[in-house]
């Protein structure tokens, strides 16, 4: 006997069916919003031929949609680009750019005249996310250290950046200025350790900033936060080569600025490398400026050059009097809790203050640093500073308040002649 379904019942299978039809197509437009494919409007995608115009007319079309949420989907092939301006403010509330494929810069100098390579300006609501590779092949600027930042965002506020691999700018891999709002999550990051101004992320002027689970290995910053920066929040970075997670150098006397950087977290993190540089707070001789509330804990050092930095005496030309008279940049309730590794030299505490009133409420808690050669013994310097120090190795019990003179300019003069940034 055949069974013969109604109408009614027929019709709302169909719909049912279409439905899922439907379902399935907009699971790969981000849930059935607007999607835009380079390959769509021009791009060649063979890693010879400049596709900066085709992104450029893609970005258009997805800034300007109507809608909550659009896609710009860059496919897995090869894009070579000029310089580029991907500018907002946009309609969408949200946009999302997929990266499958690899993005290379052009080589051509004569091309590089506004300070960038990819720059995302005014765009709210930014997603930056995919498998792909992002190359600013830059070697060739390395020798004269000159060039431009691969990577800017200006004014972008809710960015996300996920996913991605960084790899050889002719400077700074990513710059972000004037973001409110961040968060920087899986992500590699690499750079030979020799490439001069190769800072990893630059963070400048933002606040709500966050970089989770990511690796860095480059020949300047890992992470470098400078002046109007707050609530930046590190946590699962691995960082090597480099030179450390910084904040500064601030207080420059030649800018007039009164440089300040506030409720910097860094947790969990791990520094590898004999030349690199671990956790460091960098000012100016001279400076003007305030830093506090600045938390380092769960921190690992594996032989690295200098574990734990504060500097007061900043001075790239090493041609700086020790003295900083009677300005320098205020830095106070400052962190060092539960850290622990080894030196590939034996200087492994430096807090080197400007001035008797510079450095407040400087603790260490549960600090543990060994050389790595065990026939040496590390040990810590110490000039003006206030605070307190429990269970720390090597000790900082007889200059956590001293006043002694030592030659300053001596220790970094190494990093210093190398660096002229």
């Amino acid at each position: 006997m055949v069974n013969i379904l109604p109408a009614d019942i027929k019709d709302r299978i169909f719909f049912f069916l279409c439905m899922l039809m439907l379902s399935g197509l907009s699971s790969t437009t981000n849930e059935g919003s607007p999607y835009f494919d380079v390959m769509n409007y021009g791009a060649i995608g063979d890693g010879k031929a400049d596709d900066s115009q085709a992104f450029l007319k893609t970005w258009n079309e997805a800034c300007q949609v109507q809608s909550q949420d659009a896609t710009l989907n860059i496919p897995d092939r090869t894009f070579l680009l000029n310089p580029i301006k991907l500018s907002g403010p946009c309609l969408p509330v949200r946009i999302n750019v997929q990266v499958a494929g690899t993005i290379v810069a052009s080589t051509n100098k004569s091309l590089y005249s506004n300070n960038h390579w990819i720059l995302f300006s005014y765009v709210k609501g930014l997603t930056l996310a995919g498998r792909g590779t992002i190359d600013g092949q830059g070697a060739g600027s390395w020798p004269e250290r000159t060039g431009v930042a691969a990577l800017k965002f200006y004014a972008c506020s809710d960015l996300v950046l996920q996913g991605l691999t960084h790899m050889n700018p002719q400077k700074s891999h990513i710059i972000l200025t004037k973001c409110d709002g961040g968060n920087i999550n899986n992500i590699t990051i690499s750079a030979p350790e020799d490439a001069p101004n190769t800072d990893g992320i630059e963070i400048g002027g933002s606040n709500h900033v966050q970089v989770q689970n990511s690796k860095i290995g480059t020949g300047d910053d890992c992470i470098a936060i400078s002046s109007r920066c707050s609530f930046i929040n590190i946590t699962g970075v691995t960082c090597g080569p480099g030179h450390g997670i910084s904040i500064g150098s601030l207080g420059d006397p030649g800018s007039g600025d009164f440089d300040t950087v506030s409720d910097v977290h860094v947790r969990s993190c791990t520094f590898t490398g004999r030349d690199t540089t671990g956790l460091r707070i960098k000012t100016w001789k001279g400076g003007q400026g305030e830093v506090k509330r600045i938390t380092y804990e769960d921190i690992i050092f594996d032989n690295v050059r200098y574990p734990i930095v504060l500097d007061q005496f900043y001075c790239p030309s090493n041609i700086c009097k020790n003295n900083t008279g009677n300005s320098a940049v205020s830095i106070s309730d400052v962190s060092y809790t539960g850290i622990t590794g080894t030196s590939s030299g034996d200087l492994a505490i430096t807090l080197l203050c400007g001035n008797k009133s510079s450095c407040n409420n400087i603790v260490l808690d549960g600090v543990h640093i060994k050389s790595s050669d065990s026939r040496k013994k590390a040990y810590a310097h110490c000039l003006n500073v206030k605070g307190r120090a429990s269970n720390v190795e090597p000790s900082v019990d007889d200059c956590m308040h001293s006043g002694s003179t030592i030659c300053l300019n001596s220790i970094w003069n190494e990093e210093n002649t190398q660096k002229r940034k």
